[in-house]
């Protein structure tokens, strides 16, 4: 009888903590850290690992805002690997892989063949700008008011797109990842060259 009321116990505790972890946002985003830092770790392989075999073109067409206002046109990039990340203030997702990209962007910002554009999706740019110097990030941000277009246009955010040197499409992931790995840096400076 007293095996039973343990068993039970057990049994409870384990449908509250999976409940917990599947369906409260809460839950979701504790799982999302987990998995990004075990990523980070090199215990669990990243997210899409880049592949060359489904390269397709990019659409340098469009234009963004850069933190001071200034049109800022995609071609202007043409001829360097691409770091792109679509996000927006709001998004926690968007939010939990914010440093990885951060870190990613501090081990590489001065290497001049790759370029790292934050494209910010808020309506309101103010949201965005005020995100990102309350967390002291340093990477380049614009912004999404024209839009996206083709090669960057998404249902779903956080989205990530590496761009070739030669202006093929060669990493595309809708979520989370941790991008400041050995295997994603080494992947970023291979492609520059």
């Amino acid at each position: 009888m007293f095996n039973k009321k343990i068993l039970w116990l057990v049994l409870g505790f384990l449908l509250v903590g999976i409940s917990f972890f599947y369906f409260t946002e809460r839950g979701k985003s504790i799982k999302r850290r987990v998995r990004l830092e075990l990523v980070g770790m090199n215990l669990i392989g990243p997210k899409n690992e880049p592949q060359k075999d489904k390269e397709t073109e990019f659409d340098y067409s469009g234009t963004f805002l850069d933190m001071n206002g200034n049109r800022v046109s995609l071609d202007q990039f043409k001829g360097k690997t691409l770091f792109i990340n679509i996000w927006a203030s709001w998004c926690g997702p968007c939010r939990i892989e914010m440093p990885y990209i951060h870190s990613l962007y501090d081990k590489l910002k001065d290497n001049q063949e790759i370029a790292f554009l934050m494209v910010a999706t808020d309506n309101d740019f103010g949201k965005s700008k005020t995100f990102i110097q309350d967390k002291g990030y340093t990477f380049p941000v614009y912004h999404a008011d024209e839009g996206l277009n083709s090669s960057l246009y998404t249902k779903a955010i956080p989205t990530t797109v590496v761009v070739s040197p030669e202006g093929k499409v060669i990493y595309y992931l809708n979520g989370t990842n941790n991008f400041d790995t050995d295997h994603f840096r080494n992947f970023l400076i291979s492609s520059a060259q």
